[in-house]
Order: C-alpha cells, then structure tokens, then sequence
C-alpha cells in the first residue's frame, strides 16, 4: 500500500558500512529520542548532506528536522513523517522490510500505523518522492495507469486527461518515474504504496470512475454494509476484508488473467461516528 551497535542491532545491521558510531537505542526511549539520534548520526557521518538536503530526500520539513535535532519538538511527530525519515536514512522503499528494521517504541509506531498495507502479501515500495509527486490528482491517476503490466498509450493520455495529462507524463519522464517504451508509458515501480492521507484525498476522485449505470449489466458491483457491532466483530470483518485483498492480489497478479482492461477495486471500512478508542480498530 515501507537502516553503529544500534536499534537493538537491527538498524546498525542495515548501515554498519556507512556508520561509524554506535547508538544503545532500548525501548526505553521515546520515538522522538530515537529519532533524533538517528538523524544527528546520519548528518554526521554524512558531512555533505545538509539539513536542507535531508529535507528534499525525505520530503520532510527542514523545520521540522531541525526542531528534533535541537530537540524542541513540543508534540509527537506524524507516523508518515517518521517514514519518510527512516526510509530516506535507511534507502530502504520497501515497506515491508521497513516494518522489522526497527525496535522500541519508533518500531512499534511504525507497525502499528503501517503493518495493515505489509501484512496482505502485497511487496510494496515506498518511496518519498513519488508519494510527493502523486499528491496531485491527476499525476496520481497518470501513475496508476502507467503503473499496470499493459501500461498507458499516449493516445488515452490524451483522451482521458487532455493536455495536463501529457504535461503530467513529462513530468513523470523528467523525473525518471516512468519510462517510454512502444509507444507506451511504464512505471518503474508497479507495486507501489502512498502515504494513507495521500491515497484517501484521491478517493472522491477515483469513486468518479465507478459507473452506478453499470450495475444492471452486472459489470461492476456496489455494496454498503453497515450495523452497531463489537470490537471482536469489527476485527473479525477486518480479517475478512484482508483475506479478499490477498485474493484479488493473487488474481491481479496471476499470468493467467492478464489482460488489458485498467480495473480497480476499493476495500474500506471505519466507523460512523469520531474517534473511538484504540483496540479492535487499529
């Protein structure tokens, strides 16, 4: 849907090459703390990278960089900004493997707020500037196009989205995140996963997709669930749906149904009221 005899010798196993210090990170210490460390050794051991160059590799503020580093962080710092920072430092896109580099509470946020979009078997990358990059409309339904196995003629490009469309796939060439090939663009990275806030801003967009008028002709489906329940049987609805995502995974993956039909599928499910407490909805 994302890496020094350090974080309890799992961070340090990913850079012992480039680090030369060591951390002693224990579960003792805060997220903050954790992370503050991390990114004063990497600034030192990387005398050539500014706090404005993290900024722009991780797509994190240069504030907000220097507020850890001076440790005037006042507030908790936001799950996708600890994974822009750890995947940058690291050069690690792959979440899943994101999701076990890392011990202590910053390990346990990192799970707890990005092992939903690991768990389903789907081998993701993440990566900060394509997530960036997507955060506009239309680039992100250019992506999503050029990012199936059939990739997305110029022709259709131009049909679909006129001529922000074809500005959109310069862009995406400028910045070597597809490339041209017969005719067609591709992505260089198929499997790929956004930030939660990024990809739930596109969703009114995408529903413009769907066609109510289709449902007769039994082309697509439509269904809307909704009843007063437990924590247990919220859980287990979850269970459910991520058995689904794993299927429909397999079948989008499979040689055998490969085709040249752009499909998509949506799996959602929250409550209809504010906030509630951790547990079940987690």
């Amino acid at each position: 849907m994302s890496a020094a005899l350090a974080l309890d010798m799992s961070y340090i196993t990913k850079v012992a090459s480039e680090h030369t210090r060591s951390f002693s990170w224990t579960k003792q210490m805060s997220v903050t703390e954790q992370l503050q460390e991390m990114v004063c050794d990497y600034l030192d051991t990387h005398p050539n990278i500014s706090i404005n160059g993290l900024a722009k590799r991780s797509g994190v503020a240069a504030t907000t960089i220097r507020r850890l580093i001076n440790q005037e962080t006042k507030k908790s710092i936001a799950p996708h900004t600890v994974l822009n920072l750890v995947s940058s430092i690291s050069k690690e896109k792959r979440l899943g493997k994101l999701l076990t580099m890392f011990d202590g509470e910053l390990g346990d946020l990192l799970k707890s707020n990005f092992s939903a979009f690991a768990d389903e078997g789907i081998d993701a990358s993440y990566d900060q500037q394509l997530s960036a990059v997507l955060s506009e409309p239309t680039a992100y339904f250019v992506y999503k196009l050029c990012s199936n196995r059939t990739g997305i003629s110029h022709e259709v490009i131009k049909e679909i989205f006129g001529k922000v469309g074809l500005q959109k796939i310069e862009q995406l060439l400028e910045l070597e995140l597809i490339e041209a090939k017969d005719e067609s663009y591709y992505a260089k990275e198929g499997n790929f996963s956004l930030d939660v806030k990024i990809a739930a801003k596109h969703l009114p967009e995408l529903m413009k997709y769907y066609k109510p008028s289709q449902i007769e002709m039994k082309k697509n489906m439509f269904y809307s669930l909704s009843e007063s329940i437990s924590e247990e049987g919220i859980q287990k609805i979850k269970e459910i749906q991520k058995e689904a995502v794993q299927k429909t995974y397999q079948v989008m993956q499979s040689p055998f149904y490969e085709g040249d039909i752009p499909y998509f599928t949506v799996q959602v499910c929250d409550t209809l009221v504010p906030e509630l407490s951790e547990g079940a909805l987690q």
